[in-house]
């Protein structure tokens, strides 16, 4: 098909152009047949068209459908977590019914739970705007077992109280720790191990052993309180420390002599020691151990417990007689761990005497240490001999225990002549009454070799209770209890 001229020049041609056009126009072949492929050519398109919009139709309607859904769920779920449900709006329209019948479907969301705008408010869900039905709630203050309130809960709008401030640690180069301070009348904390001014992010802090746990044993008169601690003599003031440290008076005073319980026994007849370890890190085995056990028994407090002053204080109110225990670093580490204070073979000799003068300082008016664990410190005669010296100097006493009742300590204690207590026996390594029935019968048995024996234990629950009964009958046996001081130096003497 010819088209015609649309530009050219306007001239005498155009008349002939026009006659050109009218015979094309007749010489051209009939459109028909063209239009009508034209025709079937669109109605081809138009049904691929028609197919394509009909697979994606299913498509495009579910994610619509899936979006709305998203946006209601996401809606509803800003519309929960931001309303007030204690306001105005959840409180049902006065003098009409609120319908709990839930019509037609619903869907059940894991939501977090809406944080408590009113501090204290919602009882044990604290973060939720009211208890919910049927939940627990917390009654009123009321005093513990131990004698201690939980703290109350503040007002809505109140000010906040402001936190206890933490015990501090003391430090000595490398190493700290929190420890004991002075002494507090009042009495210490639940668990000594936690502190009775413990930091607010410590968490609760469970005690090993309630008291009602030991509410049935029988308490003990007690005796003439012992002198009062410290004596200025026998303190010492070193930088770098922040109590005091034991010193030998210039007089010739001795912390082993000045602070012991008095003993006018002589040396005849059969005696038995009975030194408690632990003290102070369970408030109510600590508690037990100082008031229902005899006066005579020694007690040795833990260098990692706190309130240290405080547990010595009432120790000696009821004349007990008081030690403080040295961690020494053991072979079976880190199955059995003296802690991040024990004296190491891993230090030089100046960091071990460091680190025992860090525990000596934590409090004054014991009389000796008591040695913990150490089987693999106590191998080194030299770091060992090192320790023992730094002890006789300052007019301290030695107690071994376990493993070191054997080694290198009383052969380099005897040596250098400090004063010295070998332990024979722990009673309670199986915690049970029969476990320390058995062992209070071989001590019985020792006595019957030797005129002096002493006994190593923990203020366990069972061993209380078996102690108690077992030294009730100790004068029908012609035994008599001894406080440990009164056996320095005494065990090398033959059976009389």
């Amino acid at each position: 098909m010819k088209f015609p001229k649309l530009f050219g020049k306007k001239d005498a041609d155009d008349d002939e152009s026009e006659e050109d056009f009218d015979e094309d126009v007749e010489d051209a072949p009939d459109s028909d047949d063209e239009d009508d492929n034209v025709e079937s050519d669109d109605d081809e398109f138009d049904e691929d068209d028609d197919d394509s919009s009909h697979s994606r139709r299913p498509m495009i309607i579910a994610i619509a459908g899936a979006l709305v859904l998203l946006a209601g769920i996401a809606g509803g779920a800003g519309w929960w977590y931001f309303s007030e449900e204690d306001g105005d709006s959840a409180k049902p329209t006065a003098g009409k019914a609120v319908s709990t019948e839930h019509k037609g479907p619903m869907v059940g969301l894991a939501l977090p739970p809406k944080r408590n705008k009113t501090p204290g408010k919602g009882g044990l869900n604290q973060f939720s705007g009211a208890s919910p039905k049927g939940a627990m709630t917390p009654s009123a203050p009321r005093k513990s077992a131990f004698g201690a309130a939980p703290p109350a809960t503040p007002k809505a709008g109140s000010k906040p109280a402001k936190p206890t401030k933490p015990t501090l640690a003391r430090t000595v180069g490398d190493i700290g720790g929190r420890f004991g301070g002075r002494a507090n009348p009042l009495g210490g904390s639940l668990n000594a191990i936690g502190g009775a001014a413990q930091d607010v992010s410590a968490g609760i802090v469970i005690p090993s052993v309630t008291s009602v746990t030991l509410r049935s044993l029988p308490d003990n008169k007690g005796a003439k309180p012992l002198g009062p601690t410290s004596d200025a003599r026998l303190i010492e003031k070193k930088e770098g420390f922040a109590g005091a440290l034991p010193i030998a008076g210039k007089d010739g005073a001795v912390a082993w002599q000045e602070y012991a319980r008095p003993y006018d026994g002589g040396d005849s007849g059969k005696r038995v020691a009975i030194v408690i370890m632990g003290l102070g890190l369970s408030r109510a085995s600590s508690m037990a151990a100082i008031g229902k056990l005899p006066p005579e028994v020694s007690l040795a407090l833990d260098p990692y417990a706190v309130n240290l002053s405080d547990w010595l204080v009432r120790a000696r109110l009821v004349g007990h007689e008081v030690m403080l225990m040295l961690p020494m670093e053991s072979e079976r580490f880190p199955v059995q761990d003296a802690g991040p204070y024990a004296v190491n073979t891993a230090l030089n000799e100046e960091d071990n005497v460091k680190r025992l003068e860090m525990v000596l300082s934590q409090v004054t008016g014991y009389f000796g240490v008591a040695t913990v664990m150490g089987s693999r410190f106590g191998s080194s005669e030299a770091l060992m001999t090192t320790v023992l010296n730094n002890l006789n100097e300052r007019g301290l006493m030695l107690l071994t225990t376990g493993s070191q009742s054997s080694m290198l300590a009383p052969k380099i204690a005897r040596k250098i002549g400090l004063p010295l207590v070998v332990g024979d026996l722990v009673l309670d390594e199986v915690p049970s009454q029969a476990g320390v029935e058995a062992k209070l019968l071989r001590l019985e048995g020792i006595l019957r070799d030797r005129n002096v024996a002493v006994a190593i234990a923990q203020p366990y629950p069972a061993t209380l209770s078996r102690l108690i009964a077992w030294t009730k009958t100790l004068e029908g046996k012609k035994i008599t209890l001894v406080p440990v001081s009164a056996l320095i130096n005494k065990q090398n003497m033959k059976k009389k």
